[in-house]
């Protein structure tokens, strides 16, 4: 991609284009121009669908000061999203149509014709507007249709097809219901399957039933015309002509639109409302039934109600002025079949109002008036007027009406109610008093607790006093806190006086808070009284709920008769102002004690009660219960008891008066004792000091040190084939897959022809399962048969691994039924290498993650491997046992003093003795094999291990013609290595003695009696090293590592997992976590951290070993799901790195959320991976000396093998058990 930049810096250090959060490429620039290197499709955001482009923001951004330098968009788009040739051409892009292969795509050379290319929307194969389209049920109708541009179907391609779309399926259109009587349905023309062909006009199909929802004559007329329906009167339904047998060749029962004076014969009426108005009339009356007239003009003058002509008008309302009678309604003329007459009486009353309850209401309205009377239900419209304004009405009968006053526009007084139906006027006899809306003058208490019981009342009783409270109907108090609102109910007393019950706060506040809340608003809700919802003359607060705090840790408390029971706890009497306070009632039992209260305790005298009684307490709403008491009775002492205390305690008196005379001649010894230690305890205390100091100071200098002096250059990675054979078959070095196939005598043709149909064999899946799962079942077939097989099984599928990946998740997926069929934890899934599909699932994820280890996780894993052998090295090392001064270990610590000094050595390469020197680091207590090793540490720092002289074969030597520094003895040269003993013979020992040594000195011995202080040399050495092991393990929990994207693999694995747990139900997230931690970082990661070797071409020694072995221990404890309890007598292991494990368990946690959260990896996709793995690595391996290793199981367990598969019905029919007999008569012929 080439970019035009105006303005550009310099920028001569270099840019970086990122695109969007993941992808990362080194752009290079040109002048004012920049060219980046688009990402890779699988970095590019996902299409949202209904979009054929996705964006994404370039970023410009300088090497040198970090800084984004300039942005923009940048559109990914794919054209085959696109299905037909419309919408393909229309896209905004250049997309173009391929008429044949029915595909929109980028690139034109694609389409397999020339002709069949499109690219504007005039040439695309269309249909194109054929008028409405009309089929009736029951009927087989032909569909003619226009189009253009068709393309002619090619050889082999199938022809047009007509596809109608009812209810999402395609089929012939039967529809046996009767509730839809049109339905308008997609149409699609389709070619060669399912090419469709675009339709722009949106042609429909008009399919409809004239019998449906047309029950009547007069429905059935009314029907569009273009639907050809009429009425048969001697079937009496609706439908088409050609369906309505005729009463005579010239006589038709058929009535349809298109004759003269057609009317429909019985009409009927089946509702009148309302059935009574009054007498003046205006009452709008609804007619309902059926073959009322196909038109308005037929009804006038033929509509009568109670005897009355009414005239039908078209605003829909028929006026009625008589007697009561029935309706009658006659169609076009009165014979009697044309004539309808109502079961129902309509009725002339007069509405008359009696009385009104309540007779007065605040001036702001609301107060709900109940108007009883007579007649009040008549009529179509109702208006009660108090004075002048509305009373809105709430519901009405004959005998009431309810409904809610306006509010005065005239102020306080009396005005007269009027009540009005249709035409008539009802004078205005009753009236209703508005009195002056109420006020609230005062509130005692101003304050609540904040309880959430939802009894109203169960809350602090407020008493408010005001003016004409007695006028509102049903008051409540409110409260609006956080956004919600609570309300509780009110009592009116009298005029003036009301009693509420405190609304408690919401949910939201938390019952266990400490603080004083006050209310955002605190009002009243009286009527219709808008000035009291928030009443501003008052700061009403909340305090916390009362807390009573446990009885005892077991929740009874022992208590002796008539002592007093004390309860504590906190915000037992809130801090409110005036004389108000919480009204507490305690039950011992069933029966109420005499309490004091104070602020911290209550005080209960209890009832003369014995045995265990439950604690109750009431409170403001609260029922509290703090525990239950157990009284016990009292009981006298009898005189043998007496006598018997009397001479135990003499007898105390006497031991006690013995034992302080020993005390004070052993006091007087240990006195002197103590002095001598005092001063051995002062030499100690100095030495514990001196090695806390030192161990101070190495962390505060280490770190800087190791960082600057390692080198990231020249990493020795070993190539695949050495890589694989380490982790497949770890000790090996010389396998048989890495030569040719070597069989003694002149068999090979032979044995070479047997096992290629051997591998034909393990290349069918449902032998290579039978033959796996038999010889697991068999006792002999040990754990390390398992995972040797697993190898070889992996290494004879190197060149098919998307076979082998298909094999593995069969396998994986009988381990995962089996493991929960045999109710076993599902977190002791891939816990253990018990079956071969666990070792397969090793070697797979070596295969697919060597690329991502050279690419990214090899260095950090190298930089803290080196940085271990080089923090090591800088104290002693004991040649001898293998403990070190500096080590993240406890078993390899050296646990006491030892003095050395460093020395600089300059070196000389023994290959090139006129090189520069090279100036290489020992200590004086080093022995000679450890000097050597370090000269050829430093010679030989960039050269693999393996092609490295060994210490044995080279001699240390003194140049006498180089000026070189000397170094003083050291006064542990002239001690002597061996130290002869008489009685055992020698004892070999390098820096530290045995511990049975009888000739140590006190001082010696002593030194060992605290050797625990030495363990902050592993706090020194592990925050040395902190900074690589963080390195490393954020490599490995990240999905993006320097601009890579996460390895398809682990996707892929991490997916099938989570396809298997939902298969069984299984939703526990810690067992999914668990089964990726146990697949992955467990099953391979933590291989590899503890052997680097596997991976480059190194030495590793024990201390190196060890320390890796706490490392990859870590590693472990942070991908566990279960809380670590940790103690002073834990290992120093799970000790040391306690902090931090939280710290990469979030780590952890992220990384699967983030897999999680990318998009699936397709089965395409991973099959590209696959192939191309297999393709760079095929013939790493000889496959037929693997097959060879095989062949040693299937001979051995021959038996048990043919058995298995003359059960298996797939292999019965493939005879699999007659070709492993076919091989083994072959190889047994050849030996």
């Amino acid at each position: 991609m080439l970019l035009e930049v105006n303005n550009v810096p310099d920028l001569s250090a270099g840019i970086t284009c990122s695109f969007g959060q993941q992808a990362q490429a080194e752009g290079h620039v040109n002048g004012n121009r920049v060219m980046c290197l688009s990402p890779d499709s699988r970095e590019v955001p996902h299409i949202p669908e209904g979009q054929d482009w996705s964006g994404v923001e370039l970023r410009l951004t300088s090497k040198e000061t970090g800084q984004m330098v300039a942005s923009t968009e940048v559109k990914f788009y794919n054209c085959s999203v696109h299905h037909t040739c419309l919408s393909c051409v229309n896209s905004t892009f250049h997309c173009h149509w391929c008429k044949y292969r029915n595909l929109c795509t980028h690139d034109p050379s694609s389409c397999s014709f020339l002709e069949g290319r499109v690219n504007a929307s005039e040439d695309c194969p269309q249909l194109l507007n054929s008028g409405q389209i009309l089929i009736p049920a029951g009927e087989v109708r032909p569909i003619t249709l226009r189009a253009r541009n068709l393309p002619q179907p090619q050889s082999g391609q199938r022809g047009y097809e007509c596809v109608v779309q009812v209810q999402g399926s395609s089929q012939r259109y039967m529809y046996e219901g009767g509730k839809i009587s049109a339905l308008a349905v997609d149409l699609s023309i389709v070619w060669n399957g399912n090419f469709i062909i675009d339709n722009p006009a949106k042609i429909e199909v008009n399919l409809y039933k004239c019998s449906a929802q047309r029950d009547s004559c007069g429905m059935c007329l009314r029907a569009d015309r273009k639907f050809q329906c009429g009425w048969c009167s001697g079937e009496g339904r609706c439908t088409m002509k050609q369906h309505c047998p005729p009463l005579s060749p010239y006589a038709s029962r058929w009535l349809d639109q298109t004759g003269r004076n057609i009317k429909c014969t019985n009409p009927r009426i089946t509702e009148v409302s309302p059935v009574a108005g009054p007498t003046e009339g205006g009452t709008l009356v609804t007619i309902q039934g059926l073959n009322l007239g196909l038109s308005f003009s037929e009804l006038q003058g033929n509509v009568k109600v109670a005897g009355v002509v009414c005239t039908p008008r078209e605003e829909g309302y028929i006026t009625a002025e008589h007697p009561p009678g029935p309706v009658q309604l006659c169609v076009g003329e009165c014979r009697p079949e044309l004539r309808a007459l109502s079961s129902q009486i309509y009725s002339f009353v007069t509405p008359s109002m009696l009385a009104l309850t309540p007779a007065r209401g605040p001036e702001s309205g609301g107060t709900k008036v109940t108007i009883v009377g007579e007649n009040l239900g008549a009529g179509s419209s109702v208006l009660i007027l108090f004075g002048n304004q509305t009373c809105e009405l709430y519901r009405r009968t004959m005998s009431e009406i309810v409904c809610f006053s306006a509010p005065s526009v005239t102020g306080a007084g009396s005005v007269a109610v009027t009540l009005r139906v249709d035409r008539s006027r009802t004078p205005g006899r009753l009236a209703f008093e508005y009195i002056e809306d109420p006020t609230v003058q005062r509130i005692e208490p101003q304050w609540s607790i904040t309880s959430t019981c939802t009894g109203s009342r169960l809350h602090a009783e407020l008493l408010v006093t005001g003016t004409n409270l007695d006028v509102v109907q049903e008051p409540r108090v409110r409260v609006k806190y956080g956004g919600h609102e609570s309300v509780n109910v009110c009592k009116v007393l009298n005029t003036t006086t009301i009693s509420c019950f405190a609304p408690s706060l919401k949910a939201e506040y938390s019952q266990d808070q400490e603080t004083v809340k006050h209310v955002d608003e605190f009002g009243f809700v009286f009527n219709n009284v808008q000035a009291l919802l928030t009443y501003n003359n008052t700061s009403f607060i909340y305090y916390p709920n009362p807390h009573l705090d446990p009885l005892s840790l077991s929740g009874v408390l022992e208590q002796k008769p008539g002592t007093p029971i004390i309860l504590k706890g906190r915000n037992l009497v809130p801090s409110a102002s005036g004389g108000a306070r919480l009204n507490y009632t305690v039950y011992i039992g069933d029966t109420p004690c005499s309490l004091t209260v104070s602020d911290t305790q209550l005080l209960c005298e209890p009832p003369n009660l014995t045995g265990q009684h439950k604690i109750l307490v009431q409170v403001g709403g609260l029922h509290i219960s703090p525990g239950t008491v157990h009284i016990r009775s009292d009981s006298l002492l009898t005189l043998p008891a007496i006598l018997s205390i009397t001479a135990g305690g003499g007898l105390l008196l006497v031991i006690v008066f013995l034992v302080l005379l020993a005390y004070r001649r052993k006091s007087h010894e240990n006195d002197l004792t103590l002095k001598r230690l005092q001063m051995q305890m002062d030499n100690l205390e100095s030495r514990v000091a001196l090695e806390c100091k030192e161990a101070f100071a190495e962390l505060q200098t280490d770190i800087n040190e190791l960082t600057s002096d390692l080198d990231r250059a020249g990493i020795p990675f070993l190539d695949y084939r050495m890589y694989t054979m380490r982790v497949l078959f770890p000790g090996i070095d010389d396998h048989p897959v890495l030569r040719e196939l070597e069989v003694p005598g002149c068999g090979q043709a032979g044995v070479e022809k047997a096992l290629k149909q051997l591998a034909q064999l393990v290349n069918n899946k449902v032998f290579l399962l039978a033959f796996i799962r038999t010889l697991e079942l068999q006792r002999s077939f040990s754990m390390r048969d398992r995972g040797y097989l697993a190898s070889l099984v992996m290494t004879a599928l190197q060149g098919r691994l998307e076979y082998a990946t298909e094999v593995l998740k069969q396998l994986l997926s009988d381990l995962i039924e089996r493991n929960l069929e045999s109710k076993n934890h599902p977190k002791l899934l891939l816990r253990r290498t018990e079956s071969v599909a666990e070792k397969m699932l090793t070697n797979w994820f070596a295969f697919l993650l060597h690329k991502f280890l050279k690419e990214c996780a090899g260095e950090p894993l190298f930089m803290l491997f080196c940085a271990i052998k080089q923090q090591m090295e800088k104290g002693p090392i004991d040649s001898v046992t293998g403990e070190a001064r500096y080590s993240l270990s406890e078993d390899k610590l050296i646990r006491q003093q030892i003095e050395y000094k460093t020395l600089t050595l300059s070196c000389v390469n023994p290959e090139s003795e006129n090189s520069p020197e090279i100036p290489v680091k020992v200590l004086n207590c080093d022995s000679l094999t450890q000097v050597k090793e370090k000269i050829m540490d430093a010679i030989y720092k960039n050269m693999p291990y393996s092609q490295r002289p060994r210490a044995g074969d080279m001699d240390l030597g003194v140049d006498p013609f180089r000026s070189t520094p000397t170094s003083p003895d050291s006064p542990h040269s002239r001690v002597p290595m061996l130290t002869p003993d008489l009685e055992s013979g020698v004892k070999v020992w390098h820096l530290v003695k045995n511990h049975d040594h009888g000739d140590q000195k006190e001082g010696e011995r002593g030194s060992k009696m605290v050797s625990e202080i030495y363990l902050t040399r592993l706090l020194a050495t592990k925050g040395t090293l902190q900074k690589f092991v963080d390195d490393l393990f954020e490599t490995l929990f990240s999905t993006t590592c320097r601009g890579s994207a996460l390895p398809l693999a682990i996707k892929y694995m991490f997916d099938f997992l989570d396809e298997q747990a939902d298969k069984h139900n299984i939703h526990d997230m810690d067992v999914r976590h668990t089964w990726k931690s146990n697949c992955l970082p467990l099953r391979f990661w933590v291989n590899v951290i503890k052997n680097p070797q596997f991976v480059f071409d190194i030495h590793k020694n024990s201390i190196t070993d060890a320390c890796l072995s706490v490392v990859a221990q870590t590693f472990m404890d942070s991908c566990s799901t279960s809380e670590h309890r940790l103690g002073k007598d834990s290992p120093s292991t799970k000790l040391l790195y306690a902090k931090d494990i939280p710290h990469y368990k979030n780590w952890v946690e992220r990384y699967y959320a983030d897999i999680s959260r990318l998009p699936a990896i397709s089965d395409q996709d991973m099959s590209a991976c696959l192939a191309e793995q297999a393709r760079l690595h095929a013939h790493e391996f000889n496959v037929l000396s693997a097959l060879h290793e095989i062949y040693a199981y299937v001979s051995k367990y021959s038996q048990e093998i043919i058995e298995a598969l003359e059960q298996d019905e797939q292999a019965q029919k493939q005879k699999l058990a007659y070709k492993v007999q076919q091989i083994i008569a072959a190889m047994s012929l050849e030996s």
